[in-house]
């Protein structure tokens, strides 16, 4: 084996761990998710056929007999109904080939004969049961397979308004946050990279909100924001008692902006230690060069150290706006209406609340298309070099 070949299987062989789980936890999902997208994908119904029952119990119920009291074989057979059994007494959703398939091919008498014999007195997976009980077809009950729907869910977000309205919100929170942000962090890392007294405890007190829980910052908001809260006190005081409290998270016109704020200020202290980055890669005789030429600190910040923090621009232009486009935690723990939510919400309520998983993940296709779309766009634009 040649000495390239060799190496080359060995990387390959030490990066096989990453590799797997590359595939398996990012690769295989997305794959997943754009195949849900075209289907009607019910995550409660995921597991239905693997659920247990008591076919005894259910056969009583259906009847009407108990196992004691049981007439003969042709006596319930009379008051049998295998769909109905199957989908109301164990508790199936049928579709139409499936309810056909029963009716085809479900095996009443030996059924009926096992409750007669009192053989049935055990718990029984669904599967398993439809595989004893069925002559044939029995894979129609083996697995979920959810029913392919083209574009439908595509075309349904077009009229949703809940769709419009969360893309919106997610576009406006972008727009506003990203540029702030972003600014906020570079003015602290210019000040943070001065070389002055007590720099260091400066940097912890902006770099704390961004490893702080998400959970826990949005708790203590909840209580800032609240009516009776600090902000809306500290308002009133400063007022003189002419300012109206406010109830900042139920307020739709304020609520997303309360957000916002919230947001900037937590992340802006991790962006910080990026530029903060950069700023220690420009050589200092760039700025003794540019002191000599008589340049002040205004124009030495947008003439040199601004066009110079171009790659880092770049960087968290484009993370803060992946992370502005995902955000959901603070929605989820803040917002209570549904004027105010963002599009990764609106896929959370479909997939786990409506139980609405191929609409969500066609939601959620159109998100990743937005966000790759502006990302390309934002490389375009921002050029990583002076």
């Amino acid at each position: 084996m040649k000495w390239r070949t060799k190496e080359a299987l060995y990387g390959y062989i030490f990066s096989l761990p990453m590799i797997l789980v590359f595939l398996i936890f990012l690769i295989y999902p997305i794959i997943m998710s754009v195949y849900y997208s075209f289907t009607n994908y019910q995550p409660l119904e995921a597991q239905k056929f693997n659920y247990t029952f008591d076919p005894k119990e259910a056969i009583e119920f259906h009847t009407g007999y108990f196992i004691e009291d049981a007439p003969s074989l042709e006596e319930l057979k009379s008051v049998f109904d295998p769909v109905s059994f199957v989908e109301v007494d164990v508790g199936v959703n049928l579709d139409e080939n499936q309810k056909e398939a029963i009716r085809k091919y479900f095996n009443v008498d030996l059924l009926l004969k096992d409750f007669i014999e009192n053989k049935l007195d055990i718990e029984i997976k669904i599967s398993d049961f439809m595989k004893r009980y069925m002559s044939k077809e029995s894979s129609l009950f083996s697995k979920y397979i959810p029913d392919f729907v083209g574009v439908n869910n595509f075309k349904r977000l077009l009229k949703d308004d809940l769709f419009w309205t969360s893309l919106w919100n997610t576009i406006l929170y972008t727009i506003i946050v990203v540029p702030v942000q972003t600014l906020l962090a570079v003015i602290l890392a210019v000040a943070a990279n001065l070389k002055i007294r007590g720099v260091n405890f400066y940097k912890l007190v902006f770099f704390i909100p961004s490893i702080t829980s998400s959970a826990a910052i949005s708790m203590i908001f909840l209580l800032i924001y609240s009516k009776p809260g600090i902000l809306n006190r500290l308002l009133v005081t400063l007022s003189g008692g002419r300012f109206v409290p406010i109830d900042w998270l139920n307020e739709p016109k304020v609520a997303l902006f309360a957000i916002m704020m919230m947001n900037i200020w937590t992340t802006a202290g991790y962006f910080m230690v990026t530029f903060l980055a950069g700023l220690q890669d420009i050589p200092s005789s760039i700025y003794e060069a540019a002191r000599i030429d008589g340049a002040n600190a205004w124009n030495t910040f947008w003439k040199i150290t601004f066009p110079l923090l171009r790659p880092q621009i770049l960087f968290v232009s484009i993370m803060g706006t992946i992370g502005c486009m995902q955000v959901f935690d603070q929605i989820y723990f803040l917002i209570k209406n549904l004027r105010n939510i963002t599009i990764s919400f609106y896929i959370y309520k479909n997939a786990f609340e409506y139980g609405r998983m191929g609409y969500a993940s066609a939601l959620a296709f159109v998100l990743f298309g937005i966000i790759l779309l502006i990302t390309m766009v934002q490389r375009k634009v921002v050029k990583e070099e002076y």
